[in-house]
């Protein structure tokens, strides 16, 4: 009996229906529903316009305490304080350098309602608070109830500094600050969602980070690369078919996001979370080139020790192109196209056929990298491997083949096709099937998982089994 409390007290709080003999089994059979709104948590009556919550999440977020208050008194005080939660908003908007219109943009909310939210003792409607908590990479499930709301300081503090454009890295708009704070929020609640679900990874992601940066820094990349495929259960020529499945392999939380025509994509940390941010515009709009963006990013992950990622690392395509210059980005490069297209596939090709263009249009196809990479990796296995200098200049793109068929459906099956049309992009794939699992396993409301996927409960009626099955490709 879990601390002690008998059946009498559990039937008390939870509801003679439910069943089990922990707070947890039992909050999970409760037909109870609770009504939270700035201040308190009650009982829901129809009619209420809080945020509808059941018996599992009122016990994960504010404790048996607070349901055995509602049953004794009505309703449970959330509010810590008399300021909160408009000084944790106004703190964290001010920690990330934005002002009040461009974050009230960026929630879908006015100036006048961010105003409202930070100024203490005002009331403001849970659904905005949520909003914002969400937009500023906060648990808003405790905003107000927790002072900070679990924000992750270090995480602000660099992308302030990523705002003004310090320590050598190129400054981020507020809009792409704004950007990251969400995909960091996403980001964390996926893999709160995953715990909460029980979900293992298939493929453990360890700790042994490879700070060795000497060159040739190539070879330190090709061989990670190689070390990854091994774990993948990939055999030696045999391509990567979706990137995506391998992120979700690996238990990786993957966040896509219109990010302009100058950044490629990102790593992301907030708490002990860590994701991969990629964007959908410029470069990446071609599959081929954004498989590599991803892959760039996994090397990061997977082989970089965190202080070299610190909490936000953002990658430009023009670094992503450079063969020179930040040994760490020159490492990932290097994964990401071993990773794609083994050296060994790439010697092989050059054994079996004599026109160059042909080898590049076949590693194109097979291994689905785009073309100025397919040409560059080509010449750099050949020099490095066979010491032979390949004269690649009179090959050209526009002969080449581009992604078609399996490629874009592997790649982009939540980009193209969403059941549910006004959930960003941002939180669709994996997010928003664990987001409809935890529906379906009463760990969280449809009210609340709209609120999650910025869209109206009436919205997922229907849809919750459609967003499951998208949560894997159809062609592993």
């Amino acid at each position: 009996m879990s601390g002690g409390v008998g059946h009498r007290e559990l039937d008390r709080i939870f509801g003679p229906a439910s069943t089990g003999d922990t707070w947890d089994e039992r909050a999970l059979t409760s037909d109870r529903l609770y009504v939270r709104g700035q201040a308190q948590v009650a009982d829901y009556r129809a009619g209420a316009t809080g945020l509808r919550m059941n018996a599992a999440q009122v016990l994960h977020v504010f404790g048996l305490d607070a349901l055995r208050a509602v049953v004794d008194e009505g309703s449970f005080q959330i509010t810590s304080a008399r300021d909160e939660p408009a000084k944790t908003l106004r703190d964290r908007r001010k920690q990330l350098g934005l002002n009040e219109a461009q974050l009230a943009r960026a929630a879908a909310l006015t100036a006048a309602n961010v105003a409202k939210a930070e100024t203490p003792g005002q009331v403001t409607p849970i659904r905005d608070l949520q909003r914002l908590g969400q937009t500023l990479a906060l648990d808003e499930q405790v905003l107000g109830f927790v002072p900070g709301a679990g924000g992750d300081e270090e995480l602000g503090v660099r992308l302030r500094t990523l705002s003004d454009g310090k320590g050598g890295a190129p400054a981020l708009s507020p809009t792409l600050v704004l950007q990251l704070a969400e995909a960091a929020w996403v980001i964390a609640r996926e893999d709160y969602l995953a715990d909460a679900l029980g979900d293992v990874r298939e493929v453990a992601i360890g700790e042994d980070w490879d700070d060795d940066y000497h060159s040739p820094v190539y070879e330190k990349g090709y061989r990670l690369a190689e070390l990854t495929r091994m774990r993948l259960g990939l055999s030696e020529h045999e391509p990567v078919r979706s990137v995506r499945n391998v992120l979700r392999r690996f238990g990786m939380p993957l966040v896509q996001a219109e990010m302009g025509t100058r950044f490629a994509g990102a790593t992301v940390a907030n708490g002990q979370s860590r994701g991969i941010v990629l964007n959908t515009q410029g470069y990446n709009e071609n599959v081929w080139v954004r498989r590599m963006t991803a892959s760039h990013e996994l090397g990061h992950i997977l082989w970089d020790p965190p202080a070299r990622l610190g909490r936000v690392r953002v990658d430009t395509y023009e670094e992503m192109q450079q063969l020179s210059g930040d040994q760490v980005e020159a490492r990932a490069n290097a994964f990401a196209i071993a990773f794609l297209a083994p050296p060994r596939a790439v010697e092989q090709l050059y054994e079996e056929l004599s026109d160059h263009a042909t080898m590049i249009a076949v590693l194109m196809d097979r291994y689905g990298v785009s073309f100025t990479a397919a040409r560059l990796h080509l010449a750099n296995v050949v020099k490095n491997r066979r010491g032979v200098e390949l004269d690649l200049s009179d090959v050209r793109g526009t002969r080449m083949p581009g992604p078609v068929g399996q490629w874009l459906v592997r790649e982009d099956w939540t980009n193209d096709y969403y059941p549910v049309a006004g959930v960003p992009i941002s939180r669709r794939g994996t997010f928003g099937a664990r987001v409809a699992r935890a529906v379906r396993a009463k760990l969280i409301t449809l009210d609340v998982a709209a609120a999650w996927l910025r869209c109206k409960p009436e919205d997922l009626d229907g849809k919750l089994d459609d967003l499951i099955s998208l949560a894997v490709p159809t062609t592993a």
